[in-house]
């Protein structure tokens, strides 16, 4: 009896011992499968955040399209910019871009069509870290005037000697070249997936245009009826006529 006794108490033992082993194998395996989890998600938390947030240093670019301009003009333009990022707030760069603009005042009431094309560098600063922030940008450079407009021509008759003598008189401007400017960015960058982004901004810019004046004197007489004879006399001096224009820009980053 006393044999049969020791040998289920060492049955026992021994169940024990394989339950306790399991538990602790179980165990072992939870945990590290909580270990492996843990780090999935911190490393999926990292990758999520690293896409909000302004990337440090790197180059970056800016292309944005002149929507509309507070005298109407649609679809004017656009320009973009490479540059480098020293932080992930001030970035250096140049750009390049092409205008066109309709009616735009000259100087007094004259008015002109001018197609340039701007090419700058630029200052830019984000002001946040996060998925949106303000920016603001400070561009210089030369436009380069591409076409060569002429203004309205007006034109007026003056007697002299009535009937005998009068003077016609004709005056416009033609431009052939373009001038420094300087620009002034506001606007706000939103990203959209990694370091791409939607751009929208307000800007305003002036710059200068530089041409000829044309002013022209047409003398004429009529000594008898039908005998109209006339000397023509053209005077001419430089001008130069400075622009400023407003414009909505939308348009990407990365």
């Amino acid at each position: 009896m006393k044999r049969i006794t020791n040998i289920v108490l060492r049955l026992l033992v021994f169940a024990m011992g394989c339950s306790m082993g399991n538990v602790l194998a179980q165990t072992d395996n939870n945990t590290r499968a909580v270990e492996l989890a843990t780090d999935h998600d911190i490393k999926s938390e990292n990758g999520f955040q690293g896409w909000m947030v302004e990337k440090p240093r790197g180059l970056y670019n800016n292309t944005s399209f002149a929507i509309v301009s507070e005298r109407g003009n649609l679809f004017s333009g656009m320009q973009t910019v490479f540059g480098y990022k020293f932080n992930p707030h001030l970035g250096l760069g140049a750009g390049i871009g092409i205008e066109r603009f309709t009616n735009l005042p000259t100087y007094s009431y004259y008015t002109g069509n001018f197609t340039l094309m701007p090419v700058f560098a630029e200052a830019r600063y984000t002001i946040l870290k996060t998925r949106f922030s303000p920016v603001i940008a400070l561009q210089g450079g030369y436009k380069w005037l591409i076409n060569t407009p002429t203004t309205q021509m007006d034109e007026w008759m003056e007697w002299i000697y009535p009937p005998y003598a009068w003077n016609y008189y004709y005056n416009y401007d033609t431009y052939t070249r373009g001038g420094l400017f300087a620009s002034l960015e506001i606007g706000v960058n939103a990203k959209v997936y990694r370091r791409f982004g939607v751009y929208a901004a307000v800007s305003y810019s002036i710059w200068s245009v530089s041409g000829t004046n044309h002013y022209w004197v047409y003398q004429a007489t009529e000594m008898s009826p039908g005998d109209i004879s006339a000397i023509a006399t053209e005077y001419t001096q430089s001008v130069l006529a400075y622009q400023h224009v407003f414009l909505f820009r939308l348009g990407f980053s990365f």
